[in-house]
């Protein structure tokens, strides 16, 4: 008994005693192939309660009528992303439960998850990083006793598609846990590439809590190697005397420039470095949310990369994506150019920041350049002294130039190239993979789906959320017309209790405070 026991587990025999008490524990959803959507969903959710807990006479989760019908709009929205309020049971309701259709063979619920393309057999269900466990849980859960027999796996690793047994095709439907990070950093890797790459219209991705995912602040991940870079001297100087013309307002120095192997490239970078200050100075308000805005006149192509690593502005990058509109750190897929200028417009208007940096580097300061650059300075006082880099050039504002070209040079110096660097965007992630998703922030513009780029559509993309019950200070909303608003946007809850305050409590609070 026991050897027939093992064979049988290990799929090696067939048993039909052991088939019937197995059997008995496996919920048949193919039963439904053929029965209409809103039947086939009504279906599931009578079925759902079997994997609750039965507490005080009652199942600890059934699904609501409104939660069926958001299903319903996941499945045949033709938007990408969806929201519903906080706490409606996105994920241990709604997610689930499109797992279960997805491993069905029901035919309107996956002619929908098609997406106007072809038949999906691999499901990415994404999350943020510390709700992958409960993700898998719920997963396994619901996921693990359905279609007796019928093959079918589930990964709680999306790194698992390294091994050479992992295989993506219709003969085994698949189903993926991951993280946003952990996804776009599988993505870097050559042998995933070459299977996802050609397989990806049959791949179907579900973002839980998309807003995060689409978080600027976490829209790209890289991976890259390193090396030095070569800057000569001359080169620095070069780099320099045209910051310093673009930042200023003067014309291309061709006095300095022009002796240069290439000549017409700085006449070039000047004509771009124009473009960046003045774009600096009209478009933000903010210098350090500025550094990354791109467009036509600003990028250009760049085949290498560079980051440098100054205190305050570790890896301070510029990011070539029109998605993300400032640099920030982490990213090495960058416009070298401009990262070189904004490091000179760092100096010129925050020079603080690199009080840190000076105090190391002050002593290598040489009595020749004091002489040309720095001479009403006390040479000792320079090199040895004790004040601060940003005190010094609030006494001696005359000095600021030369202080600002020799950290400028050494920066220059300090910088990596960040060599054979891949990155993998958000925006990549909607753009190449049919994608659904849903959240609870009504804060989200919704993304044109692969549908409208593999079919080269021009109409409007439908919005995420109907912003209709929005409340803007400005409107005046009569109280009644205020929580009618709030009531659609709360949805129907039992025992909330809210308190309204206006944004100008801040002013009175600092009243009662003087």
């Amino acid at each position: 008994p026991w050897k027939d026991a093992i064979l049988y587990m290990l799929g090696n025999s067939q048993n039909s005693r052991y088939d019937s008490i197995f059997k008995k524990q496996f919920f048949d959803i193919n039963q439904y192939k053929n029965l209409p959507l809103r039947e086939f969903i009504d279906k599931l959710c009578e079925n759902f309660p079997r994997y609750q807990r039965f507490v005080d006479g009652e199942y600890q989760i059934v699904p609501r009528e409104k939660q069926k019908r958001f299903l319903e709009r996941i499945i045949c929205g033709e938007e990408c992303f969806h929201f519903s309020e906080v706490g409606s049971g996105k994920t241990k309701v709604i997610m689930p439960l499109l797992c279960q259709i997805f491993l069905s063979s029901n035919v309107e619920a996956h002619q929908h998850l098609a997406r106007g393309g072809k038949m999906k057999d691999v499901l990415v269900i994404l999350v943020p990083e510390h709700l992958v466990p409960d993700a898998c849980s719920q997963v396994y859960r619901h996921c693990l006793n359905l279609n007796f027999r019928q093959k079918y796996k589930v990964y709680d690793d999306i790194l698992a598609l390294l091994h050479d047994n992992v295989k993506l095709g219709p003969e085994c439907k698949t189903i993926f846990v991951t993280s946003f990070n952990q996804f776009k950093k599988a993505l870097t890797y050559d042998p995933i590439c070459r299977k996802v790459r050609p397989h990806r219209e049959q791949i179907l991705v579900v973002c839980d809590e998309v807003d995060d995912f689409l978080d600027r602040d976490k829209l790209v991940f890289n991976i890259c190697c390193n090396k030095s870079n070569s800057f000569d001297q001359p080169t620095m100087d070069y780099y320099h005397e045209t910051s310093y013309a673009a930042y200023h307002g003067n014309s291309y120095p061709s006095d300095a420039c022009d002796s240069s192997p290439n000549p017409s490239y700085w006449r070039e970078l000047h004509a771009k470095f124009v473009a960046i200050s003045h774009e600096i100075q009209d478009a933000s308000k903010s210098l350090n949310k500025s550094f990354g805005i791109f467009n036509e006149k600003t990028l250009r192509h760049c085949t290498s990369s560079i980051s440098h690593d100054i205190e305050g502005y570790k890896a301070l990058i510029a990011r070539p994506y029109e998605s993300v509109n400032r640099a920030m750190p982490g990213s090495y897929y960058s416009d070298v150019e401009r990262t070189i200028f904004l490091t000179f417009v760092i100096l010129s208007e925050d020079i603080a920041k690199y009080n840190e940096l000076f105090q190391s580097e002050r002593k290598f300061i040489t009595f020749e350049y004091w002489k040309e650059y720095l001479a009403e300075l006390d040479y000792d006082e320079l090199v040895y002294g004790h004040d601060n880099l940003a005190e010094i050039t609030e006494k001696h504002p005359h000095t600021l130039g030369g202080l600002i070209k020799f950290l400028y040079v050494i920066i220059l110096k300090r910088m990596e190239v960040r060599d054979k660097s891949k990155s993998v965007n958000s925006v990549d992630i909607i753009f190449n993979f049919d994608c659904i998703g849903f959240t609870g922030t009504p804060f989200l513009d919704n993304y044109p789906t692969s549908d409208y780029i593999r079919h080269q559509r021009e109409d409007d993309i439908p919005p995420c959320i109907d912003r209709s019950f929005y409340a803007y200070t400005n409107e005046n909303l009569p109280q009644g017309e205020f929580e009618k608003r709030f009531y659609r946007f709360q949805g129907q809850n039992n025992n909330v209790k809210v308190k309204y305050l206006s944004s100008d409590f801040m002013n009175d609070s600092l009243k009662i405070g003087e």
